[in-house]
């Protein structure tokens, strides 16, 4: 409170006491008429002392009311505002204001993003009581499932039941899930995870179908391949034009001796090699691109890779390299055994690649059969590959040598998954480990 409130109230104080005082002496002398009009005065003046705090009291117990409620509809006046207390008042309700309005444009925020994606979300929060309700769900979620629209959630639970079996456990999940769809089977990727408050649990529940998912690994397949293209054409491209455009002014500037000619000679050959390199670009673009089906026959692992040992027999000699091959003897397997020996190729050559400036370069190939899977991995003692392009290795053209071509790995996961099987690089504390699996 400011100064002249408390000096409101210290005088009704002074007035009031004053008052009884008088009221005392006036009943001490038995004066009847001082007694009367004293104590009217005395009680007149204590209503206005109570009146006086009930009316600030009731303020203040309004602004209260709408920082509860959030209502802000009941303003204090700019004439009460004068005084200090009421203006403290009035600006904390107004803080208020400011954050129940920002925070009510932050959901309307928030609902338009969750309502503009093209996957289905569901959110369920849950209480200390374990109470499950609907907080937000969006409009591709309905349309996925073909529903309207339940905010309660034991009334939308039954109408997606697998997927409620699945809230039920309360746990983060990656799932693809069957669900009826208007007595169809359609598959979904469903994927939970689960954030927390002070007072609540929230499940985001997020629904995709296959086709999206395959869609956007397409997608994002094609946006790397087309940026290795672009890159690759214009580095070849660039050059030419600009070597073309110096060659071009040289003949209109100058006389054709022979110093001219050595230099016409000289940028020629060099559009000639750019030439030759982006023809060479788009030949490997159309092995990756023209890969033909697998013509399957039954083939040994075993003894594929012994073939293939024995042609790389000069290099291992040359780089001092050690092989070293471990397999079972029932390595037959039905498969194209000019692409496997390709992959094969490949592999090694990758290895051989990595060695060249290790001291004692060693490449270890394993054949092993669990149940009807083949598997045979090749590891190197070579510089390994950094976790940080662990997951580029595979895209087509791209490579960290200044002579690969960036297909090696690409051509050789095409083909093993063309025969149904996986390819992948393990992580090794020396080298690198490529294991490959058909069946």
């Amino acid at each position: 409170m400011e100064k002249k409130q408390y000096i409101q109230i210290i005088i009704r104080l002074i007035l009031l006491t004053t008052n009884g005082i008088i009221v005392f002496n006036s009943i001490m002398n038995g004066n009847i008429i001082y007694i009367t009009v004293s104590s009217m005065v005395f009680i007149y003046q204590i209503f206005i002392l109570i009146n006086y705090f009930k009316n600030i009291f009731d303020d203040i117990e309004k602004a209260i009311d709408c920082l509860m409620y959030e209502d802000y509809t009941n303003t204090i006046s700019i004439k009460k505002r004068k005084n200090t207390l009421y203006n403290k008042v009035g600006l904390l309700v107004e803080k208020h204001q400011k954050l129940s309005h920002q925070n009510n444009s932050e959901k309307i925020i928030f609902v338009n993003i969750i309502e503009s994606l093209s996957i289905g979300i569901l959110i369920l929060r849950k209480d200390s009581d374990e109470n499950i309700e609907v907080f937000q769900m969006n409009k591709a979620f309905t349309d996925f499932l073909k529903m309207p629209k339940f905010n309660n959630w034991h009334t939308l639970k039954n109408r997606i039941k697998p997927i409620s079996t699945i809230v039920e456990k309360w746990q983060n999940i990656k799932h693809i899930i069957s669900l009826d769809v208007n007595d169809e089977k359609e598959s979904f990727f469903l994927k939970t995870s689960i954030t927390k408050t002070n007072e609540y649990q929230y499940l985001i529940l997020s629904l995709e179908t296959i086709q999206q998912l395959i869609d956007k690994k397409e997608k994002e397949a094609w946006y790397k391949l087309m940026n290795v293209i672009s890159h690759e054409i214009l580095n070849t491209i660039t050059p030419i034009s600009s070597l073309s455009s110096e060659l071009k002014d040289t003949l209109e500037q100058e006389e054709l001796n022979q110093e001219t000619l050595d230099e016409l000679s000289i940028g020629l050959g060099i559009i000639k090699r750019r030439s030759q390199h982006l023809t060479s670009f788009v030949n490997a673009y159309r092995t990756l691109a023209e890969l033909p089906i697998p013509d399957k026959k039954n083939i040994d692992i075993k003894q594929l890779t012994s073939e293939v040992i024995t042609l790389f027999g000069k290099e291992f000699s040359k780089n001092k390299i050690s092989i070293k091959l471990n397999s079972i003897d029932g390595s037959i397997i039905l498969a194209d055994k000019q692409q496997i020996e390709q992959v094969l190729i490949n592999l090694i050559q990758n290895s051989i690649n990595a060695l060249k400036t290790i001291e004692k370069p060693s490449i270890n190939i394993e054949i092993s059969r669990n149940n009807n899977r083949l598997t045979w991995s090749i590891e190197d003692n070579g510089t390994g590959i950094d976790k940080t392009i662990r997951d580029k290795i595979f895209t087509p053209y791209f490579t960290t040598r200044k002579d690969g071509s960036g297909i090696g790995l690409t051509l050789a996961k095409n083909i093993i998954e063309a025969h149904g099987g996986r390819i992948n690089c393990t992580q090794q504390v020396v080298g690198s480990r490529f294991v490959v699996s058909l069946v």
